[in-house]
């Protein structure tokens, strides 16, 4: 998987060239004040900034790389079109993957050039990741550290499995980390946490990197929890399974809003562990999570995780 990940980070790093580039050209800064048809045209100019150099840099990988997710499609029921996004299949040879991606994790960051954008490609076994859905745009998700596996579930009650945390760490509810997407979806889960004395912290967008984060016990004990997008909940699993982490998740629907069955890490990533890669680059900067900082010139920080485990490096292109 070398040659794999090799291109892989190579690919997920010119992009974020490309958008960075894209954002200091326009001059994009949080003080711009953007109708909606504003905004949306600055994040179907960052996606497509993005989808151009991650297909460019692909086009002529030595594997055979399919993709089954891509992030933006959901924009759909949010602008009435769905976002650029990259779709198809890449390379040629023997080897065959497949993967999810997302060009521009954090799109409303990069349209304000604010920190938060990433750019990132999860790599699977053939026919080993769970493909997205044409009907389902989001997950309920629980991720958390390994030590975790077999203790808690999505199918417990959320106070059940913050008793479990509190007893495999021996540590006080207070310092257990639990991230959630703000949104009304997650009000339940919200007052269950706030009643058991958790830290909860609410994000409004992105809850793709704290997932990765919670993968670790390197800055505290984390938990994701509640419902946020599907694809970033495959791109998040697929770290899980090369980690030996928590990953379980069930669809969800604002239709319909019925139980479903839960799908365990196993589900969601059924191919093997040693095929699992995930590749980060960071394009605007991210202190809140990792620390990553942005594309400066040609040098771009990159986070992967693979069986190996977390590593951070900078590369710089010529």
């Amino acid at each position: 998987m070398s040659d794999v990940k090799e291109h892989i980070i190579c690919a997920t790093e010119l992009t974020a060239i490309s958008v960075a580039n894209l954002i200091k050209e326009k001059e994009f800064t949080k003080d711009d004040f953007l109708t909606e048809e504003e905004s949306k045209n600055r994040e179907k100019l960052i996606d497509q900034a993005g989808v151009d150099a991650m297909y460019a840099a692909l086009l002529d990988i030595p594997f055979v790389l399919r993709v089954v997710g891509s992030e933006g499609r959901k924009h759909i029921h949010q602008y009435g079109e769905a976002l650029p996004t990259l779709e198809g299949v890449f390379g040629s040879g023997d080897l065959k993957l497949d993967m999810v991606n997302d060009v521009v994790e954090g799109s409303k960051a990069a349209k304000l050039n604010t920190q938060g954008a990433v750019s990132v490609i999860a790599v699977g076994s053939h026919k080993g990741l769970m493909a997205t859905p044409p009907d389902i745009d989001y997950m309920d998700k629980l991720f958390g550290p390994p030590q975790l596996v077999g203790k808690i579930s999505i199918d417990s009650p959320v106070e059940e499995n913050l008793v479990e945390v509190v007893k495999v760490f021996g540590i006080k509810p207070h310092e257990i980390n639990v991230v959630a997407m703000d949104r009304d979806r997650n009000t339940h889960l919200v007052n269950t946490c706030q009643k058991f004395g958790v830290n909860l912290i609410l994000i409004k967008a992105g809850d793709f990197l704290p997932s990765v984060l919670s993968f670790t016990t390197d800055k505290g004990i984390y938990l994701i929890m509640g419902i946020g997008g599907f694809e970033e909940g495959v791109m998040a699993a697929v770290a899980a399974k090369a980690l030996g982490a928590v990953g379980e998740g069930r669809p969800w629907d604002p239709e319909r809003q019925v139980e479903h069955k839960k799908w365990t890490i196993d589900d969601l990533v059924s191919g093997k562990k040693e095929d699992c890669l995930v590749s980060i680059s960071s394009i605007t900067g991210d202190n809140k999570w990792f620390g990553l900082p942005a594309v400066e010139g040609k040098t771009v920080t990159t986070l992967t995780i693979d069986v190996t485990g977390v590593n951070i490096e900078k590369h710089v292109h010529t």
